[in-house]
């Protein structure tokens, strides 16, 4: 089931309508992909069917985006959180605490 903010991703795509703000970078995408699926779709340049296969492959990519972005965001905290602890690596300070 999608969540809220999906739906309204999709609503406002659909319907031209601005980006929802504050979104993540892979929603910005996904909102953006939308926007011209069915902008192709209601100029009838696309059918029906080809956009349904349009959306899964624009919803896997959102999805496998999404997960990345969230991996990458983890992975910044923690060293952001070492940056400021001081760290060492093999016995060799990479960057000393503050005093």
């Amino acid at each position: 089931m999608q969540s809220e903010l999906l739906k309204e991703i999709e609503r406002d795509a659909a319907h031209g309508k601005p980006a929802p703000k504050d979104l993540e970078p892979p929603e910005i995408m996904l909102y953006y992909m939308l926007m011209g699926l069915y902008a192709s779709y209601q100029s009838g340049k696309i059918t029906k069917e080809q956009g349904h296969g349009y959306k899964d492959q624009i919803m896997a990519t959102y999805k496998r985006l999404s997960a990345e972005y969230k991996q990458f965001t983890e992975v910044c905290t923690l060293y952001q959180s070492r940056i400021r602890e001081g760290y060492s690596v093999g016995g060799i300070t990479v960057i000393p605490k503050e005093a």
